[in-house]
Parts: C-alpha cells; sequence; structure tokens
C-alpha cells in the first residue's frame, strides 16, 4: 500500500501519516453541513476556543499554524482540545511546523461530530490518518486515548461544548501521537541507523500529478502549490510483504540496534562467502569418473586415479570438475546483499495472527513451545530468547515495535536452513543400470522400521539402484548438493534396508549395506581457487591429496567402510563434519556426494547390493559448536 504526502509549500513534502491526506487549502471540498448536537449553539469551534481561559495555550497554537480560520469556517469538527499546563507551548515553538500540524493539531481534531453518547463511536479517525480509542462513553470517566475529559464549566452533566460547526471536548492531557510501523522506521529520532539506512534504501516517491495542485511554470519547469507525493518501500510491502503504513492493521517489528545488527551481518555474511568462478563437478560429462580425457587438467587426474593394489587396477574413487564448468559475475554485494535481506526476513510480525502471533499484542512473556509466524511466512521458535533480547517495547499507531539487542532466531530458522538432497546427478556403473524413484505409504509401514527426522511426511521417499544381485557391477550414486553455504555442517546419510519392500523377506535373507561416501568440493585460499576431493570417516573428511599435492593413496586405503547399516530399518548413517570455504547458494555450482559400494567387496555375497537412499542431509553447526 503506498503513502501519500501533501506539501503546502513549493519545495518542503509535508510527512503525513494519512493514506492520501489533504492539504489546508482543500478542507472545504467535503463535510460542508454543520452537524452540531445543540441547535441553540451561537459560536464556532474556534470562538469556544478562544474564549476558554483554560485553553489559552492550545488557542495560541492554532492560531500560529492558521487554524484558527479552519475552525471558524462551516465544515464540522470535533476538537479534544487539551486544557493549558499539559504540553509546553515553548517546545512546540521550537519543532517544525510541519511536525506540529501532524503530531499535535491534527493529533487533537477530526472530522464530523463525535458524540460522547454514541456508543458505537469508540475509534476516530483523525486528520492525521491515525485512529484514537473515545471510550468510557456515558460515564462519568469519559476519556480520549485514555487522557480523561473535564465536563462543561457550564453543564457538568455533559462533556461537550457544541458549537455551530462541531463538539468541543477539554481533554486533560493531549492525545499521545504515535508513529505507525513504517513511520516509524522511516522518521523517529530512535531509529537505529543501520536498519533506518536499509529500509530507506528501498524507498521510492513518485508525484501524484492528478491531486497535485498547479501552480507556475518557471523555465519551462511545473511547479506546484500542493504536492501530493506517493511513497511506497518494495521493502516492507513487497519483500516482507507488510503494510507497515495502514493504520488498520496490526504488526509488530523488531528493530535490532546498531551493535546487533553489525554483529548479525557480520555472522550471516560468512555464510556468503562467494567467489567469481566456481569450478564444479558436472556429473552429466559422459567420462567423469570413468576416463579423464584430455580437456581435464592435469593436476584434475591425479585426483581420480588411485590405484587398488588388491586388484591392481585403477579403481576411480574421486572425481572432479571439468575445465570450463563455472559461474561467473559473482561478487561481494552478493554477501552484502543477501546478508542485509535475511537479518531483515523475520522481523515483522501480523498482530492479528492471534492464535500464535497474539502474544506480541498482549505482552505476554513466550514460552520454549511457543511459536510464532512471521510475514514472510516462515515459523519461528527460540522465543524465550527473543524476550530475553527485547530492550524496549514501543507502542505504534498499528502495533508494537520491539528494540532488540541481538539476533533472536535459530541460524536452521532463517538464515542457515538444513539441507536435504535427493537430487541424483547420475547413477555410474560399470554396466550402466540405472536408478528409480521409489515411494511407500509410511501408514503402510512397521514404526520401527521407518524413524524419520521429519514425521509429517506421509510417504517414505528413496532413489534405488536396480542392479541385479546376478551381476558383478558395483551400485554407485552421486548426489548434487543444492544451496550449501561457506559454514560447518554435520552431514548423514539417509539409508533404506531392502526389508521395506519386502516386509515378509526372512531374517536369513536380509542384508546390510557396506559403503564408502565421497566428496567434491571448492577452496579458496590465498586468493586461488582450487578443487578438493575427499572420503568421510564417520567424524571428518580425509582430503584425497597430501600436503604434497600427491594422491593420498595410504590414507584413504586406511578408511573403513560404513558397514552394518540399515540392515531392519530405516538408518542415518553420521558421515562426518565438513566445513565448505565457498557458497554455492544461487549459482549453478554444486559440491558432490557420491555414495558407492566398496570394490573390494565387489563379489560378496554378504551385503545389499543396490543402494537405497531417502536422503543427504546437511545440518549447520553453530558457532559454540564448531569450537
Amino acid at each position: 500500500m503506498s503513502m501519500k504526502y501533501i506539501n503546502k509549500v513549493k519545495v518542503a513534502i509535508v510527512a503525513c501519516g494519512a493514506l492520501a491526506a489533504t492539504a489546508c487549502t482543500d478542507y472545504l471540498d467535503y463535510n460542508q453541513v454543520p452537524q452540531s448536537t445543540d441547535p441553540t449553539a451561537d459560536k464556532t469551534l474556534w470562538e469556544n476556543i478562544a474564549e476558554n481561559e483554560n485553553l489559552t495555550d492550545f488557542a495560541a497554537v492554532l492560531k500560529r499554524l492558521g487554524y484558527d480560520k479552519v475552525l471558524d469556517a462551516s465544515r464540522t469538527y470535533t476538537v479534544w482540545a487539551p486544557q493549558n499546563g499539559s504540553f509546553s507551548v515553548e517546545e512546540l515553538a521550537l519543532m517544525d511546523s510541519t511536525k506540529v500540524e501532524r503530531q499535535f493539531l491534527k493529533n487533537a481534531i477530526a472530522d464530523y461530530a463525535h458524540r460522547e453518547t454514541d456508543i458505537n463511536d469508540t475509534v476516530v479517525y483523525m486528520l492525521n490518518g491515525k485512529l484514537v480509542k473515545f471510550s468510557n462513553k456515558n460515564s462519568s470517566k469519559l476519556a480520549f486515548d485514555g487522557k480523561e475529559l473535564i465536563p462543561n464549566e457550564t453543564n457538568p452533566a455533559t462533556f461537550n461544548y457544541p458549537s455551530t460547526n462541531g463538539l468541543l471536548y477539554i481533554a486533560s492531557s493531549p492525545a499521545t501521537f504515535r508513529y505507525n510501523g513504517y513511520e516509524y522506521l522511516r522518521e523517529s529520532e530512535d531509529m537505529p541507523n543501520m536498519m533506518a539506512a536499509y529500509v530507506a534504501h528501498y524507498e521510492s516517491r513518485v508525484l501524484d500529478e492528478a491531486n497535485s495542485v498547479k501552480g507556475a511554470i518557471i523555465d519551462g519547469v511545473q511547479h506546484y502549490d500542493d504536492s501530493v507525493i506517493i511513497v511506497s518501500n518494495i521493502l516492507t510491502d513487497r519483500m516482507l510483504r507488510a503494510q507497515l503504513n495502514n493504520e488498520d492493521s496490526l504488526y509488530t517489528v523488531l528493530i535490532p540496534t546498531d551493535t546487533a545488527w553489525n554483529r548479525a551481518y557480520a555472522e550471516i555474511a560468512s555464510y556468503y562467502n562467494y567467489v567469481e568462478k566456481i569450478p564444479y563437478q558436472d556429473l552429466s560429462h559422459k567420462d567423469v569418473g570413468l576416463n579423464p580425457g584430455a580437456e581435464w587438467n592435469s593436476k584434475i587426474k591425479n585426483l581420480i586415479n588411485i590405484m587398488d593394489a588388491s586388484k591392481g587396477k585403477m579403481e576411480v574413487v574421486l572425481a572432479a570438475a571439468p575445465i570450463g564448468a563455472e559461474i561467473e559475475e559473482t561478487g561481494a554485494y552478493w554477501a552484502d546483499s543477501i546478508a542485509k535481506r535475511l537479518l531483515t526476513n523475520d522481523f515483522v510480525f501480523s498482530e492479528k495472527s492471534g492464535k500464535h502471533n497474539g502474544k506480541f499484542m498482549t505482552g505476554q512473556s513466550f514460552k520454549e513451545s511457543d511459536s510464532i509466524c512471521s510475514t514472510t511466512g516462515n515459523w519461528l521458535s527460540n522465543l524465550v530468547v527473543l524476550d530475553e533480547l527485547t530492550e524496549e517495547v514501543i507502542q505504534l499507531s498499528n502495533g508494537h515495535a520491539r528494540m532488540i539487542n541481538g539476533f533472536p532466531f535459530d541460524p536452521e530458522e532463517t538464515y542457515a536452513p538444513v539441507i536435504k538432497s535427493r537430487n541424483v546427478g547420475r547413477v555410474v556403473t560399470a554396466t550402466g543400470y540405472k536408478t528409480t524413484d521409489e515411494s511407500i505409504d509410511r501408514s503402510l509401514l512397521d514404526p520401527s522400521m521407518c524413524v524419520l527426522d521429519d514425521e509429517k511426511e506421509t510417504a517414505l521417499r528413496y532413489v534405488k539402484t536396480n542392479v541385479p544381485e546376478t551381476s558383478t557391477a558395483l551400485s554407485e550414486l552421486n548426489f548434487y548438493l543444492d544451496g550449501v553455504l561457506s559454514t560447518t555442517y554435520d552431514v548423514s546419510l539417509v539409508m533404506v534396508p531392502a526389508c521395506i519392500e519386502n516386509p515378509e523377506m526372512p531374517e536369513a535373507d536380509r542384508k546390510a549395506y557396506s559403503i564408502f561416501v565421497d566428496i567434491n568440493y571448492a577452496d579458496y585460499v590465498n586468493g586461488e581457487l582450487k578443487l578438493v576431493t575427499g572420503r568421510f570417516n564417520g567424524e571428518k573428511v580425509v582430503p584425497a591429496l597430501n600436503e604434497k599435492g600427491n594422491a593420498n593413496t595410504s590414507g584413504l586405503r586406511s578408511l573403513k567402510a560404513f558397514t552394518g547399516v540399515a540392515k531392519e530399518k530405516v538408518d542415518t548413517v553420521k558421515l562426518g563434519r565438513i566445513t565448505f570455504p565457498v557458497c554455492y547458494a544461487g549459482t549453478d555450482a554444486k559440491p558432490n556426494i557420491k555414495v558407492m559400494y566398496p570394490f573390494n567387496l565387489k563379489m560378496d555375497k554378504s551385503c545389499e547390493r543396490n543402494l537405497r537412499i531417502a536422503n543427504v542431509i546437511l545440518e549447520p553447526v553453530v558457532e559454540d559448536e564448531k569450537e
């Protein structure tokens, strides 16, 4: 939703809160019929105010800004005038007149006659677009914005002073002006600089020529006496899906201090360490994993040729990237833009989602079991921490703002999600057997056989190789890893037993898996990009090359396969921890994991020959766990 601002002076924009405010010169365009509650009234609103000795301060402010003429005209208003001593005339005199008009005068005046006896008229739409409560109707505790109203001196049975052009009430103190969510972000002097600058970056202002009052043409340029400026913001309106300028909405906006912003920004940006060009393994290449062609770099050849001494043959254990496979034109601005976007992505919440977000409205403390949903549709927990990080809660005209001194949400739920991949790149076998995608309704399975990390999934889905038991071919699966960030992950493999497809399978026929798991990814050292390949050992990755750049033959041969895996039930194999120095998210480049049957067990009939893999899971490691 866009905003419209008015300009009474040719070069100055009046920052109105209304969606489509009107200039003072337009006041007589509508609402012309006087609506006094007393037909005997013989004074205008201005006359009643000017003659009341308790309103001399308010009258002085009205006259200074020209509102004596507004309240002396025929248009109908209701005024809630604050009594003398409840505000400082001197302080208002030092403020910008536009600000005084919007935050003080227009916050005390509304169109039409709002009667103290009308029990349905409890929320008033003020001239500045704000909604203010008019409460305790038909009682001695009549109040406006919670401020007590003072009975009529000459008629204590009522509170209003009937006028020929409306109603006058005297308030014990001024109605509090409150920014709405967007106004607070853009106008409040208390806004931290970092978030304020980020929001301002996305703001656009366009002249609404149709609703602006044209003035003279000077040097061929059209000038305007009253300019209507439409203000919109792509970040809040579209990206965050929040109409923060809408007075009828209710939002809570999280606002980090500059210290919290800088700390969170540095942390998030570290997950997006892009380089200009990233070589990667192209599994669609016909020679990948089989025979490195002439187009392959000589250094890369060393990574894929490892001797199997027992067989006297070259076993292809690791594959790497063909020359020319790369992404281009990435840069540091990616990390900057993405970090700021992810930092703020879940900082706005609709309070009208009462079932989940209602505690923002009531001010109740969150419990560990609570969850909330941001306007971007993301579900979040860790809300006890949010309460702990909240330094101040600011009342807005359409909700609340919370000043926070840290990033309150878990990385996994925001900027560093868990990665799950069933995206098979290519199956490589000596005989060319392909894979199939399998799916089994979990309600048909024995629960003890199918315990998955995500219990919301209704089906067990997995990819399967199809190598006949009579074949001597080796099963192998390659997986692209989508969305990998430059951080540390704990890597797991979810494997499915063969008996899942035949629950009646005799015990003697049930076989466990024996597997090796290798990985290929990019590193960036001293400004030079290189390819890294290695094999998981259950704790970490053992590199394929030693410090001298030669094949780490002995190191790889000493590694034992993951054995006894997924014989009776779905099994999660902990492969080990790995740190990716380079970010791949949003690019065509992807690290690759290869799951394979050990070569030395080629003729071993005691192990399950066909691979069945439900997921490759990468769980980001938080900072304290890394250490």
